[in-house]
């Protein structure tokens, strides 16, 4: 049985965001085969990189993530600058081209999601009452996922936006509703500081998935709503209002 709690009296949502990894998909599964088959593609093709296990490159990016906050909200632009600085360091040549052809072999691979079909249902129930769009700093092609149709906006960190718990993209997302406040956005998402404290800075009304890799211990204030199962959402429908 799916679970709804509010913290804070909801106000009328016309515009529902919501994250993507863990939140409309287990994006686990998805990471792990796709870092065995890149792990693969380098040993291969780099030779080099043989000498490094995952728990190597995975030090190196916890390493940039806290020298560059910026790059923190950025999965694509993190993982592009991982890739150049550890092929550098092995003394890869052109470790700018081997770091892009390698990029292409995990994006091809992290964007072989089954999303599961109770999404779907989910996503095309609401949006018969809603606009829907979606923010993620991840780099799952929704198109290639099938959830595209369901969006009218898909905002994904990039040289105009900052990666979540920056407001670039919900001011992105509010400039595409003019008419609406800020109060009329409901944010979706499974992370404590990139979800629920990004929408709280942006003035939105936020609803936490207790199901994905957030803890609560990380919260930094109450959301909105929070719920355990996404069929929980369809308990919003009397709130919801097309714009």
């Amino acid at each position: 049985m799916s679970r709804m709690q509010f913290y804070q009296p909801p106000a009328p949502i016309a515009v529902i965001s919501f994250d993507l990894d863990d939140t409309l998909y287990d994006n686990v599964p998805v990471m792990v085969h796709a870092e065995q088959q890149v792990q693969r593609f380098m040993h291969q093709h780099y030779p080099q990189t043989q000498q490094w296990q995952l728990q190597h490159w995975q030090q190196l990016r916890q390493q940039i993530m806290r020298h560059d906050v910026k790059l923190a909200g950025d999965m694509t632009a993190l993982r592009l600058h991982t890739l150049e600085r550890g092929f550098y360091e092995l003394g890869v040549s052109d470790a700018k081209q081997a770091a892009q052809q390698t990029l292409q072999q995990f994006l091809r691979y992290r964007s072989q999601i089954d999303v599961p079909a109770e999404t779907h249902e989910v996503l095309q129930a609401l949006a018969q009452h809603a606009r829907l769009i979606a923010i993620s700093n991840g780099n799952a092609n929704v198109e290639k996922i099938g959830l595209a149709p369901y969006f009218d906006l898909i905002l994904q960190p990039s040289a105009e936006h900052r990666g979540k718990p920056f407001n670039d993209m919900f001011v992105a997302a509010q400039q595409h509703y003019p008419q609406l406040p800020a109060n009329a956005f409901l944010h979706v998402g499974d992370h404590p500081l990139s979800d629920i404290e990004g929408a709280r800075r942006a003035g939105w009304q936020s609803a936490w998935y207790t199901g994905g890799l957030g803890r609560r211990r990380h919260l930094r204030g109450l959301p909105t709503m929070e719920f355990d199962q996404l069929p929980a959402l369809l308990q919003l429908k009397p709130l919801l209002r097309q714009p």
